[in-house]
Parts: C-alpha cells; structure tokens; sequence
C-alpha cells in the first residue's frame, strides 16, 4: 500500500494546473500551454525605384554684344562696324584706298595719303571767297577714292562791275585708269530770282583725260555762292591725285 500512497502525493504535486504542458528545457521545465507557432514572415519587398534623371541643359548661347567675333580688340558696343574683319576696327591709324570705312569712324578713304580735303563728300570743303584771291588761282590736290567718292568745294564769287563775270575751273593730272568729270552748281544766289542747281559740267575727256568749265557772261546777277564738284565716270585715283585750278574773278 506504501507504494500507492507514494505515486498520489508524486501527483498532487502539479497543483490545480494540470494542463500545463512539459517541455522539459529550461529551470522549471514548464510553460504555458499556449505556444506561438506564427511563423508568418514579411516578405514584402519595396521595388518602386525612382528613375527620374534631370536632363535639362542650359543651352542658351551668349550673344552679348560685348562679343569680339573677330578678336582684334573690338566689340560692337565698343565702336567695331565690321566685327568679321579684324582689319576694320576704331583702333586702326587710317583708311587705306578700298571703299572700306577702314576706322570706324563713318567715312570711308577719307585720310588716305593725307587727303586733307575729306570728308567733303558729305560736307563741302570752303574755299572761301575767290574774290579774295588777288587774282590768284586756287589750286587743290584730291583723291578720287573708291570709284563711288565726290570731292565737293565750295565758294563764294561776288559779280562785278558792268555785270561781267566768270568762273574758270581746269581739272588736270588725271590717273591714267580713270575718266573723271567736273560739275559746276549755283547754291545760292545774289540774285532772289535766279535758278539755282547745275549752270555748267564738263566730261569730254576720256581714260586719263583732264575736263575744263569756263563759266561766265554779261548777263544778270551771277553772284552768290557755289559748288564745284570732282567725281569719277571710271576708275579711282589711290597712285596719284588729281589737281583742280580754280580762277575765278569779275571785271572793276
């Protein structure tokens, strides 16, 4: 019977909770009978990949006109007329004989060989009053340069006594390459009712040939202010210049 009274009180031992489960691991070698077998893993794996690359190129280009485009110094701002031409800029000494406003100043030839007469195709050069020349003539060394020049003088001639007047003007020492030709005009006369413009032109002379105006008469107030103009029909003159006398005087 000890035998018996033995394996009761062996069970007894477990107490009130005799569902618990045995695993026999650890110091007590219990544990509660709900075990968590979740196994459950998160795989969910984040494949959104930002592919968004920034392209964007700045391809504006630079057209400042602070721009020298043909590097001799000179912008356009800066006074170049011909910014492709590195031989054409404000900073070059003086023209050269090429219909070409080589300095940028807004005429074209007009210090070549010292020409001391230009620009006086955009503004006439004054002679003065060939009354006040004692009798003497006048006599001017100029340039034809390019074929498209004009030399313009002006002066002034007072009529005489018994209305005789007269303007004598001899264009010589023509370049041998070149047909040029004389224009005389009346700016502005003494006479209110006088016509003004072209009184007299001379272009009988060929290839080298030099042209004379012999202007005058009895007749009228011939007086006033005048325009005698030197142009090219062929050719330029840049070897040589011509040489234009003027006399002009009134019978006293």
């Amino acid at each position: 019977m000890s035998w018996m009274l033995l394996l009761l009180l062996a069970c007894g031992d477990k107490g009130e909770d005799s569902g618990g489960v045995y695993f026999g691991t650890d110091d007590t070698g219990w544990s509660s009978g709900d075990a968590d077998t979740d196994t459950d893993s998160d795989t969910d794996t984040d494949t959104d990949t930002d592919t968004d690359t920034d392209t964007d190129t700045d391809t504006d280009t630079d057209t400042d006109a602070d721009d020298d485009g043909d590097d001799d110094g000179w912008s356009v701002e800066e006074g170049d007329c011909d910014d492709a031409d590195p031989d054409v800029n404000p900073g070059v000494y003086a023209d050269e004989c090429d219909g070409i406003d080589n300095d940028c100043d807004g005429h074209k030839d007009e210090d070549f060989d010292g020409d001391e007469y230009e620009p006086n195709d955009i503004e006439a050069t004054d002679l003065g009053s060939l009354s006040d020349a004692e009798d003497e003539a006048i006599t001017i060394q100029g340039y034809i340069s390019p074929a498209s020049d004009v030399d313009v003088f002006t002066f002034y001639i007072s009529d005489g006594w018994f209305d005789w007047f007269n303007i004598e003007a001899q264009l010589t020492d023509v370049p041998e390459d070149a047909d040029y030709a004389l224009e005389l005009i009346l700016v502005t006369s003494d006479d209110e009712d006088a016509d003004t413009g072209t009184v007299d032109e001379a272009d009988d002379g060929g290839l080298g040939e030099g042209e004379s105006i012999d202007h005058g008469g009895s007749t009228g107030d011939d007086g006033g202010w005048y325009e005698i103009v030197v142009y090219s029909r062929e050719g330029l003159g840049c070897s040589s210049p011509y040489t234009l006398t003027l006399d002009g005087g009134a019978w006293r």
